[in-house]
């Protein structure tokens, strides 16, 4: 994983973005000295966003085992779903 600054990264975007979907490379950007963002592949975001669904369900399906209910609504932006 590289970091560069955000003026490094404004320079280089069309560069990082390519390194970003070709070469599957995350490279953080830090403003003031500090991460503040990461440019990932748009196929790794999509990994992400499955993982994270997968991982909310399985929180849910745990919650009813253990009688603990959720409402419609709660469930609903926690999966991220518009009613």
């Amino acid at each position: 994983m590289k970091a560069m600054s955000l003026a490094d990264a404004k320079a280089k975007l069309s560069q990082v973005v390519t390194d970003a979907e070709y070469k599957k490379e995350r490279t953080v950007i830090s403003k003031h000295n500090k991460p503040a963002a990461v440019v990932i592949g748009y196929d790794e975001y999509r990994k992400l966003e499955t993982l994270e669904d997968i991982y909310e369900s399985r929180l849910l399906e745990e919650s009813l085992k253990k009688g603990k209910f959720v409402s419609l609504e709660d469930a609903a932006k926690r999966l991220k779903i518009e009613l």
